[in-house]
């Protein structure tokens, strides 16, 4: 008998109680980036957008409202205003289903009976459309002569406190004649608002006395008023909204501000001021700006009086 011995090439190896330990690539540092600050719009030209807001509940405060008011001059003259989403024309502003519509002003002059506009709320276009960037369109046919007018774009957000950080909310109603506007606002009640980014506050008392001295040369109070001095910052605005709040909204008959900064040192809302100087600060290599407003409280509140 030939026995012939072959080699185990696959032997059972007895791994009982034996631990591996398996070596393989390591995983990456997981890092958690800072916030950045830095926005590149600060070097370079981005397109302006204004954000605005509407929330379920109608408190006013996280609804926000855009009137836009355009003019004919003769009764042939049209104004068809629309409203687009994503460069996509959504609807007709012609009635009052996202809004107010005025084709013309029956009461006024007969200036004021040509003009049309809308008061766009944008809680009324979110409860159809939803959320995302928005622009009103007009198709203008002015004597014989036909053009398009485009309006700034709008960020149509849900309201919340952290969303409407750093912004601030004016809003204005005119009555009066502006001298160099194409619009004669006199009893029309015009209401306007914008939403810019900023902030408003930090208000300086200013005291206001009235006094007297008596025979024996002691001073007597007659009246005494504190007033607050309020300081509206904005961040760069372009020249759009910049002129339509410096040469009208903030020459309007009533100027009510709401800042909505979360570490703002107390909630401001509706605040009545009138202004009292403007600043505009040097900022050069874009078109935007940033300006600074001083405003003064427009009724008398704090008043002592001994009369």
């Amino acid at each position: 008998m030939i026995i012939t011995q072959l080699p185990n090439t696959i032997p059972y190896i007895y791994g009982s109680a034996n631990a591996h330990k398996v070596l393989g690539p390591s995983l990456p540092e997981i890092v958690e980036t800072p916030e950045n600050d830095i926005c590149i719009c600060d070097y370079l030209q981005c397109e302006y957008l204004e954000k605005v807001f509407a929330s379920p509940g109608n408190e006013w405060w996280k609804n926000d409202m855009n009137e836009f008011l355009f003019k004919r001059f003769v009764a042939a003259d049209t104004v068809a205003i629309e409203l687009y989403k994503d460069d996509f024309k959504v609807a007709d502003l012609n009635t009052n289903t996202y809004g107010t519509f005025f084709n013309g002003f029956p009461s006024g002059t007969s200036e004021q009976q040509l003009y049309v506009g809308y008061l766009l709320e944008w809680e009324l276009v979110y409860n159809v459309f939803g959320a995302g960037y928005y622009q009103v369109k007009a198709q203008l046919n002015i004597i014989g002569n036909a053009s398009t007018y485009e309006s700034r774009k709008f960020n149509l957000c849900v309201y919340s406190d952290l969303a409407a950080n750093y912004t601030v909310r004016i809003e204005s109603t005119q009555n009066g004649n502006i001298i160099g506007s194409d619009f004669d606002f006199t009893d029309l009640n015009w209401y306007q608002s914008v939403r810019i980014g900023g902030s408003f506050g930090n208000p300086t008392p200013i005291i206001e006395k009235d006094e007297y001295v008596t025979e024996t040369r002691k001073v007597q109070q007659i009246q005494t008023k504190m007033r607050r001095e309020w300081n509206l910052s904005t961040r760069k605005i372009n020249w759009e909204v910049a002129s339509q709040l410096i040469y009208n909204k903030i020459l309007a008959n009533e100027i009510l501000i709401t800042d909505y900064n979360i570490k703002a040192e107390s909630i401001w809302r509706r605040v009545g001021v009138f202004p009292k100087e403007v600043e505009k600060l040097p900022l050069g290599g874009v078109p935007e700006k940033i300006y600074n407003f001083t405003m003064i409280d427009n009724k008398d509140i704090f008043i002592k009086r001994n009369f």
